[in-house]
């Protein structure tokens, strides 16, 4: 990822939309981010001080925080993670950015990678990364922290991990100051990968021995656990799931603990007969959980739902979330999912099945448990010219609903956004909006969205700049939001 800094901001506009007016009011409000080109882009050839996928993480109250990385030379190092947040001034104010933390190794050879923030009680903030040093090889787990919401930070050089060869680092806080940190790990042999957990009773400043939570009566040597996702309830409570390759067909577990991490539930398989699975999502609203997932046990990519209402306990069977025709041999990819407290759920993903990939949308009024019965396609141009992909979906407080995507329908990769209203206009989606300025040999990628407590829309995304030539892009992020009037 990449240091942060003001760039001037874009043209401002003012649209009208039947969910609510929408108005960007903001340009980039930290700066770029972080390295390594995504699956999905081959052909490209990018430079150590590219950005890419950057996060936006909600705070508490209206602050939005925002985090990226420059990706560095594997062997030279320069490779940095950082952290910003935007606060409002003022009500329906443009949001003001500040860098809040910088990592950069002076060590040649170090990079650190895949910065994840969780945001904790009272001002507490951990930021965990990986620390991956070139030689002597080790990929290591380290957080830094501040209790004064970003004010100051202690970053330890003692890693979390033993083996030095952990990944994909999941923070979370307790209710009671305590801080858990999952993460995949090849300390086992040669990708050979374990999910471990480890908690902080105080915080970070010391720590109990780990644990291993992908723990099985028989163990195989070819068998890998990996791709950890953690989701906390702001108490005590937290989920683990993570997809797990046994005997060659891979399924995701589930772990649930209820004392903030001191002990965890034993992996329960939640997909069923899938051959192959992948792309997992988890989303909670009080008891409810939700998982959806990519599968191919129908020999075609497919999104795949199971649900829960009594906490992760128990699971009802795995269903299918969309409807794409049986005689179709397109595959649905990148599915994002919203579940709200009266049990709506939503799920957006991208397909082919008209020609070129487009934006589907499937609901749900209990939870998951059901879907209805079509899906609804939410890119207007017309059916499978244009190549959308990446939906993204965010949730106001206030029960409105924004979509994002990328799309190419002008030439090159822009980002739109559509907003469904609250309340007696909770049907209604409005018309699309260009969120991204025109710009020639520039590519808008990869968005992110959330929303604010001031009912502002943050947004995020990749900028491909192909002014060197279409095979030669250098790449950062900008940070945009828009005004949603109601």
């Amino acid at each position: 990822m990449r240091r942060s800094w003001l760039r001037p901001s874009i043209r401002s506009m003012a649209m009208a939309v039947a969910a609510g007016a929408l108005v960007l009011v903001g340009g980039n409000l930290s700066a770029q981010t972080l390295g390594s080109s995504p699956s999905g882009f081959p052909g490209t050839t990018g430079t150590t001080q590219d950005e890419s996928a950057p996060r936006l993480i909600p705070g508490h109250g209206a602050e939005i925080f925002r985090v990226w990385a420059r990706a560095g030379d594997p062997r030279a190092g320069g490779g940095a993670v950082f952290l910003a947040v935007s606060r409002p001034t003022a009500p329906g104010s443009q949001p003001v950015g500040q860098t809040l933390l910088e990592i950069k190794p002076a060590e040649k050879g170090v990079n650190p990678r895949d910065p994840m923030l969780a945001v904790g009680p009272s001002g507490h903030l951990a930021l965990a990364y990986q620390w991956v040093r070139f030689e002597p090889r080790a990929k290591q787990i380290r957080v830094a922290l501040s209790t004064d919401g970003g004010k100051t930070w202690d970053q330890p050089a003692t890693p979390v991990d033993s083996s030095g060869k952990a990944f994909s680092p999941q923070p979370g806080w307790t209710a009671d100051g305590g801080l858990v940190v999952i993460w995949e790990d090849e300390g086992r042999g040669d990708r050979a990968f374990d999910v471990y957990a480890r908690r902080s009773p105080d915080g970070g400043k010391t720590w109990e021995p780990q644990q291993l939570l992908s723990r099985f009566p028989n163990q195989r040597p070819a068998d890998i656990y990996a791709r950890p996702i953690l989701v906390t309830d702001g108490g005590n409570r937290l989920w683990t799931v993570w997809v797990g390759l046994r005997d060659g067909r891979s399924s995701f577990y589930l772990n649930r603990s209820v004392d903030g991490g001191r002990t965890w539930t034993t992996p329960l398989a939640l997909s069923g007969d899938g051959q192959s699975v992948f792309g997992h999502q988890l989303a909670r609203s009080g008891d409810r959980l939700l998982l959806v997932w990519n599968d191919t046990r129908s020999g075609h990519d497919r999104i795949y739902s199971a649900s829960s209402d009594d906490g992760g306990a128990a699971w009802t069977p795995p269903i299918r979330v969309d409807h794409i025709p049986e005689t179709s041999s397109t595959d649905a990819s990148s599915a994002s999912v919203l579940l709200g407290p009266d049990g709506q759920a939503l799920v957006a993903w991208q397909d082919g099945r008209n020609g070129r990939p487009d934006i589907f949308l499937a609901k749900s009024t209990d939870g998951g448990r059901t879907w209805g019965a079509e899906d609804q396609r939410m890119d207007t141009d017309e059916p499978g010219t244009a190549v959308s992909r990446f939906p993204k979906l965010a949730r106001a407080k206030d029960g409105r609903v924004a979509i994002t995507w990328e799309d190419d329908r002008d030439g090159f990769e822009a980002v739109y956004l559509r907003v469904r209203g609250a309340g007696s206009q909770a049907a209604n989606w409005g018309p699309e909006v260009l969120a991204t300025p025109p710009a020639t040999k520039l590519a808008f990628r990869l968005p992110e969205v959330v929303w604010g407590e001031d009912g502002q829309l943050y947004l995020a995304w990749e900028v491909w700049d192909h002014t060197l030539s279409p095979a030669r892009t250098t790449k950062r992020v900008d940070f945009h939001t828009l005004q949603v009037n109601p």
